[in-house]
């Protein structure tokens, strides 16, 4: 199958390679696996695809298992029964999660094998064709709102955007705060990510791990935009 991938295994590696992009994972986690999003949020993105099914999306992401390209986490020891003669000796996985093996990596990248348009998820909910909608944050309060964010809005949108999720979070915006929020959109619309990000995290400081599955995703299609990923 490597190689020669169909449109739903193209679009699930793609996807899983967004995500691994997304997060700034490292050749390690490749290597030693990482918690990558859940099989059924990575269905629903897949499946929003035109004349990709359900039942394509399965055939797919069993073929890409097969061929080691995905795997299935996490790992958890067979729970024998004392009373039973029978004993399993060895581990399954729970299948809760779903990332890239090295080889699905390097089977990504490979032209050929890139969609033309890409799914994202975000803390397991889909981002598609560049529009943030019913976002919400990974752990403690949520944040539930249309992010309304598109490939034409203009930086000031986008700013005022990222402060409202800030208030939503019960945070007030300063004059200096609003200047490295403005400078943080102008970093990523010039490709220079962890400038942004640094901005962002000074901004955001203590509620920063909570907002960021939500106000990255934004400021980081810009980057993406911008460097023409």
């Amino acid at each position: 199958m490597a190689g020669q991938l169909d449109e739903a295994a193209k679009q699930i590696l793609g996807t899983l390679l967004a995500d691994f992009s997304d997060r700034e994972l490292t050749a390690k986690d490749l290597k030693s696996g990482y918690e990558g999003p859940k099989p059924e949020a990575l269905a629903t993105a897949i499946c929003n695809v035109a004349d990709i099914t359900t039942v394509d999306f399965e055939v797919a992401f069993s073929d890409l298992e097969k061929d080691k390209l995905i795997k299935t986490g996490p790992m958890a020891m067979y729970d024998n029964d004392r009373n039973s003669s029978v004993i399993f000796i060895g581990s399954y996985s729970k299948r809760e999660y779903v990332y890239l093996t090295e080889a699905g990596y390097k089977e990504s990248r490979k032209a050929p094998n890139r969609p033309q348009r890409v799914q994202r998820i975000v803390n397991n909910l889909t981002i598609t064709g560049g529009q943030f909608s019913n976002m919400q944050l990974g752990q403690g309060e949520s944040v539930s709102q249309s992010m309304g964010i598109t490939a034409a809005s203009s930086d000031s949108e986008i700013v005022a955007k990222l402060i409202s999720i800030l208030e939503q979070q019960g945070q007030s915006v300063n004059s200096d705060q609003l200047a490295d929020i403005t400078a943080a959109v102008a970093a990523a619309n010039e490709g220079n990510g962890k400038g942004a990000k640094s901005l962002l995290a000074k901004v955001c400081g203590p509620v920063w791990e909570s907002v960021q599955p939500v106000m990255w995703p934004i400021v980081g299609e810009l980057v993406k935009r911008s460097l023409d990923l």
